[in-house]
């Protein structure tokens, strides 16, 4: 069943078959119900079907190969850019951070175990000492103390932030009123000064 005005219906029957006879102007309310044949002509406008996007099997196979870049190459509109003009708040960096040094200390944790499978029995141990004693050959002594303070700044950084970030969240889950605006900013602050002093003291050590 078909729900239309009056207006529109009058219209509507207007182009039906001789068969149906027009209602007369009047006899529907604002709102009616059209109850159409069940069996209208070929020629009826009621046979006529919404015009539709039919793709062949061919036509579905190239649309598969082609990527989202070279569709919307295709159609010449242009996409709107985002993440190259968002300014990230600092929560969000701060978050992006804590999943970056996850992932650092899971590929360095990593290699030592490959350093330790491979070079035998204490083989790692040897290397961060070795490291650490700035014993590099052929280089400055500056130069060997900026390797070494990088080399220990690279591991102390990314542990305390991610070891005090840790700790942010147990707080927060015992804390839910601290999750506003205001103090998650001020938390993700004290987050990234505390790791990069405590980060730096460990590279000067």
């Amino acid at each position: 069943m078909l729900r239309t005005t009056s207006s529109a219906m009058l219209a509507f029957t207007r182009r039906l078959p001789t068969a149906v006879a027009p209602l007369p102007r009047g006899s529907l309310p604002s709102s009616s119900t059209l109850i159409v044949p069940s069996s209208p002509s070929p020629q009826s406008p009621l046979s006529t079907s919404r015009g539709m996007t039919i793709l062949s099997k061919e036509s579905a196979e190239e649309y598969k190969k082609e990527n989202y870049t070279t569709r919307m190459a295709k159609t010449r509109r242009p996409v709107s850019p985002h993440v190259t003009i968002y300014s990230f708040p600092i929560c969000a960096i701060s978050s992006i951070t804590t999943r970056v040094t996850g992932c650092v200390l899971s590929f360095g944790a990593a290699g030592v175990g490959l350093v330790e499978i491979f070079g035998g029995n204490g083989a790692a141990l040897s290397l961060m000492q070795h490291i650490g004693s700035g014993g590099l050959g052929g280089v400055g002594f500056l130069g060997a103390g900026a390797i070494v303070a990088g080399a220990k700044f690279s591991v102390a950084f990314p542990f305390v932030y991610h070891y005090l970030g840790g700790l942010r969240h147990l707080v927060w889950d015992g804390k839910p009123e601290m999750l506003t605006n205001v103090e998650v900013e001020k938390a993700s602050y004290a987050l990234f000064g505390g790791s990069l002093l405590l980060g730096s003291l460990a590279a000067v050590l």
